[in-house]
């Protein structure tokens, strides 16, 4: 996409904004957009940024919005436009190569935190995966202080952003995929779809589950998202992935009120002093890639929004001298604002991989490094018809609760676990979680990936599939601080996992239960008896422990490190997102989430977004 000789024209007939502009290769006019002042400055372009961004040119049309982003465009990348290259970002360009520090109670691991430094975040590089939680998930936001944020509003946040398109009945009858209309948006920017094609081991997870007990749960989008379910993906009609960048802001790339900036690099927010002892923000410092520093400016009622994530919001409000005075006096950045909450209260889902060999004759993604027949097939058929193995991100899964994972000897042994509460942990959010456990609200989730996902060994000429393990409630909390003045050098992340006792035996009880759906005869018919990893010989208590310590792995769902929580209880921002103590300084991610939700996290990011929108609508 070129745009500099629109944008030049623009600028010579003094049109105020001209949608997309990429400093990389058109610094100049850049700097000549940067020169006015605007009416909202939100930092990141991801699923919350851009969703935000849209809502608000809207709902304001004589107001000035603008979007920096510190990525690319997605546009054209199969990267991020093939469903079934969902993951393959890690170590890319549009990766922001982030790494945990040595976690002490996971054998020392580093372990990787990828993140999407691309137009639409999170929503671009992601697994598709289109879930709600539980409705107590979304309730708890409103019962640890702040009213409004519960299930009725996010649910209807949440359907805002969508538009559901109902499974062709060729597919619908030959999957068994089922919808409930009312459960979705019919008329929202991100379209959600059931892929054409699932492969064959993902429906034999259903009857696996089924096997077991687990129920079937034909709605899982109203509030109970217990049992096994097929789940929409955030795919188009044409089988293409659907991010925030190509739902929200595509539509509207020509509105003159609304600028998106890419390789546009937010140092720090410029602040001062305001009324009533506050602090506010007169704008932002934008790095250009050739090293220029250029402050985009607020106009006196305008507002900074900070939607760059979990990890980059944190680090970003302490750069600008918001966060505990301890941490930012040490590295002599001058306090503007002490606030301790900002940082911490991380929070991501802990998980770990179990794999299997199918037996000959039975194919994963894995064929597709070692077929070049097959591989070709299926990129021609993508290309030519948006259909077959390419269309494919996930299908199948198994959200349970821990009645249905752990023995009745084991809930004894559970009940007892849970009398000790983590440090890291706030007694509310320790109750809150106590209860959803007795309450029955799902702790596990069982995913399958199709591939070989974790082991030492992979064979030539073979497929496997992973199933992911995933701890949905842990009681462990980590942080994020900085431990340099530079924006440049990463964060220090922290996210000590495993310090709960809890969550290692958990994670451990649920893994050594995964094993059972691969003794199940739907799944015998598919796979080889041998487990290659952990194998077999991983039996008793101990070694399931150690093998959850030694190969735990985080789900990419960071929240809480700016939660919306009252101050008091190290809150970050009010109800109405505003940070505590600052006049115009608003935070719009995951970040805000004070509590993990039973559901992987776009679709609360768009809820964000919405409710944000609506939140600013009306103040």
């Amino acid at each position: 996409m070129q745009f500099t000789l629109i944008f030049t024209t623009l600028v010579h007939i003094g049109v105020g904004l001209a949608t997309l502009v990429d400093f990389d290769s058109s610094a100049e006019l850049g700097k000549q957009f940067l020169s006015q002042e605007f009416d909202y400055v939100i930092v990141g372009g991801g699923t919350t940024g851009l969703a935000l961004a849209r809502r608000l040119s809207a709902d304001f049309p004589n107001k000035q919005v603008l979007v920096l982003e510190a990525g690319r465009s997605g546009v054209d990348d199969p990267l991020v436009t093939v469903p079934q290259r969902s993951f393959s970002f890690i170590g890319t360009d549009i990766d922001w190569l982030y790494t945990a520090y040595p976690q002490v109670h996971a054998s020392n691991q580093s372990i990787n935190l990828s993140s999407g430094k691309v137009l639409g975040g999170g929503s671009a590089v992601n697994g598709l995966v289109w879930g709600r939680p539980a409705k107590e998930d979304w309730d708890d936001f409103e019962r640890l202080g702040s009213p409004g944020w519960n299930w009725e509003n996010l649910y209807g946040s949440a359907r805002k952003s969508e538009t559901l398109n109902v499974p062709a009945a060729p597919f619908a009858q030959e999957y068994g995929y089922s919808v409930e209309p009312a459960s979705h948006g019919h008329s929202g920017p991100v379209d959600t779809s059931f892929p054409p094609f699932v492969p064959l081991q993902h429906l034999k997870f259903i009857n696996a589950s089924l096997e077991l007990g687990h129920p079937l749960n034909l709605d899982p989008y109203a509030g109970n998202n217990t049992g096994a379910w097929f789940t929409l993906s955030s795919q188009t009609p044409r089988n293409t992935r659907e991010t925030s960048e190509f739902a929200y802001f595509d539509p509207v790339l020509h509105s003159e009120n609304l600028l998106v900036c890419m390789h546009a690099f937010v140092t720090k927010l410029d602040i001062s002093s305001a009324s009533k002892g506050q602090i506010k923000s007169t704008g932002v410092e934008v790095r250009f890639p050739d090293g220029s520093i250029v402050s985009a400016k607020v106009k006196a009622h305008g507002e900074v929004i900070s939607s760059a994530g979990a990890i980059r919001t944190p680090q970003l409000l302490e750069l600008s001298g918001i966060g505990n005075k301890d941490i930012l006096q040490a590295l002599n950045i001058p306090v503007k604002l002490d606030l301790p909450g900002v940082g911490e209260n991380f929070e991501d889902h802990t998980l770990t991989i179990m794999t299997y060999k199918l037996k000959p004759g039975f194919l994963s993604f894995d064929a597709l490094s070692y077929n070049a027949t097959l591989k070709q097939e299926q990129q021609e058929l993508y290309d030519r018809k948006r259909l077959g193995w390419l269309t494919f991100a996930q299908a199948v899964l198994n959200f349970a609760p821990a009645q249905t994972v752990l023995s009745q000897e084991e809930l004894e042994m559970a009940e007892a676990l849970l009398q000790t509460k983590p440090d890291s942990i706030s007694q509310d959010a320790f109750d809150l979680i106590k209860q959803k456990i007795t309450d029955g609200i799902p702790q596990a989730e069982y995913l399958l990936f199709n591939a070989f996902s974790g082991g030492l060994v992979k064979e030539n000429m073979t497929s496997y599939v992973s199933l992911a393990i995933t701890h949905l409630h842990p009681l462990s909390r980590g942080s994020i601080h900085i431990n340099t003045t530079s924006i440049d050098d990463h964060p220090k992340i922290d996210p000590n996992v495993l310090e709960s006792e809890w969550d290692t035996w958990f994670l451990a009880k649920a893994t050594a239960y995964g094993r059972r759906f691969f003794e199940t005869e739907s799944f015998k018919e598919i796979f080889d008896s041998e487990e290659v990893f952990p194998g077999l010989d991983t039996q008793t208590d101990e070694q399931w422990q150690q093998f959850i310590k030694d190969t735990v792995n985080l789900g990419y769902h960071t929240v809480g490190t700016a939660s919306l929580l009252p101050r008091d209880k190290n809150g970050v921002v009010d109800p109405n997102l505003k940070v505590y103590g600052t006049a115009n300084i608003r935070v719009a991610d995951n970040s805000i989430s004070p509590l993990l939700v039973s559901a992987h996290t776009q679709t609360t990011a768009y809820a964000i977004a919405e409710r944000a929108a609506d939140i600013i609508k009306s103040t």
